[in-house]
């Protein structure tokens, strides 16, 4: 059995805090200069702020600098398309072409140089590697390829590994099947629904999963990978060990991975990326320090075409260690839900990554909640699939551990090989599932 190295890249995933902070304010200074010489949209931001690209020299500084979102990005590309007037290279060295999932609205177009598509594969095979991805892996890449990218990039990045990659996509799980003892796949990278999905088209063929001998599943683009629960599901029905990792496709498509310790996600963009925490309220700093949960805002250190400065994400995260006995010194954190998925109870929050765990735990793969009205009024509705006459409890543990009332109510929601739609805002015209 061949023994592998436990990083992908030893230096920079192992580099002492002290030179990781080097490397950040190089970065930072060369690109705050870079984009406000050649990007009339961040010259227009950091003018407004009274903001010079020579006062920000120091990670101190980082804050003078104005946040971007995505709201102003598509304007941004609305009033200057394609690219919109943030883009810091030339038209004739953009070689590719992503879109952003757009589950919030209109997609942003990523645009990427031939040094970007690198520094992302980079960048994600060290996250993968961490997940426990190999050369002798062969890997069932299970996402979409259609414009998305978690498609290729993510691809690119796990090839990177010197894995062994089976461009699947979706749409494909008879035929998978099928090839299966043809393709004698090691590993499986997908959402957490797809295993799920693909599971159950084995057993209606009269397959077990575990008798095909899946050794690992990479998982990406739900909260799930860091719940115990969902984990153990996925473990359990094929027999496989779970590596969660994390990114975004306006950042990277790949930038955290969780060890063999298994004790939260590494940020693994030393070098490319400055991450920052903040409060999600005011946009305040927080600290990077074990226990605090805020927003994570991440800038490009490397990215040619279009860099991000300060790029607030909308995902809330715990840190849980700055530390790991696997050497690593990337902070450890877990995802705890997107900030524009919470949604309030009379004074209480709830992600519905925190009801996903508690379904899970009851064996629960499939729900949906419905919010009605806004302000939200308990009980909230929530459609559960297999809840099998188990309504009422299922409510009261909503309760004792969220804190909310709720109304159980059976039903069959859509299969899909897709990311599961969790919660569905009707009062701002979203349909219920049919």
């Amino acid at each position: 059995m061949t023994t592998w190295a436990r990083y992908f890249d030893e230096r920079l995933e192992t580099m002492p805090p002290a030179w990781t902070r080097r490397l950040e304010e190089e970065g930072l200074a060369q690109q705050v200069t870079r984009c406000y010489e050649r990007a009339p949209f961040y010259r227009q931001k950091l003018d407004g702020a009274g903001v010079r690209p020579a006062d920000i020299r120091h990670l101190e500084d980082l804050a003078r600098l104005p946040f971007t979102t995505k709201e102003e990005l598509r304007v941004s590309q609305a009033e200057s398309p394609p690219y919109g007037d943030f883009l810091c290279a030339d038209p004739l060295d953009v070689v590719r072409l992503h879109l952003s999932s757009g589950t919030t609205g209109k997609p942003l177009v990523l645009s990427y140089t031939e040094r970007d598509a690198a520094t992302s594969a980079e960048v994600g095979a060290r996250a993968f590697w961490s997940a426990g991805a190999r050369p002798d892996d062969t890997v069932l890449h299970c996402l979409t390829y259609s414009f998305y990218t978690g498609g290729l990039s993510d691809h690119a990045a796990l090839e990177a590994t010197g894995a062994t990659m089976v461009p699947a996509g979706l749409g494909q799980s008879r035929r998978v099947l099928d090839l299966w003892s043809d393709l004698r796949p090691t590993a499986l990278f997908s959402t957490i629904t797809y295993p799920v999905h693909l599971a159950e088209t084995a057993l209606e063929r009269g397959i077990d999963p575990r008798a095909l001998r899946l050794a690992k599943l990479f998982v990406t683009g739900e909260p799930g990978g860091q719940i115990a629960s969902t984990r153990r599901r996925l473990e359990d029905l094929w027999g496989a060990r779970v590596g969660d990792t994390y990114g975004l496709s306006d950042v990277w498509g790949t930038l955290a991975g969780e060890c063999e310790e298994r004790q939260g996600l590494h940020f693994c963009g030393q070098g490319a990326t400055l991450p920052e925490l903040v409060d999600p309220d005011n946009g305040d700093q927080l600290a990077l320090a074990e226990g605090v949960r805020g927003e994570l805002v991440f800038t490009h250190l490397q990215r040619e075409a279009a860099p991000l400065l300060r790029f607030r994400t909308r995902d809330v995260v715990e840190i849980l260690g700055l530390d790991c006995p696997c050497g690593r010194t990337g902070f450890r954190f877990t995802v705890v839900g997107r900030s524009d998925d919470m949604f309030r109870v009379r004074g209480v929050n709830v992600f519905p990554s925190a009801v996903e765990g508690l379904m899970r735990e009851h064996g629960i793969d499939r729900f949906a909640i419905l919010l009605d009205r806004f302000p939200v009024e308990p009980p909230v509705r929530i459609l559960v699939e297999g809840v099998d006459g188990r309504e009422r409890e299922l409510a009261q543990a909503v309760r004792a551990r969220l804190d909310f009332a709720c109304e159980i109510s059976a039903a069959t929601l859509p299969h899909s090989e897709a990311k599961s739609k969790r919660l569905y805002r009707l009062y701002e015209g979203e349909e219920a599932p049919a």
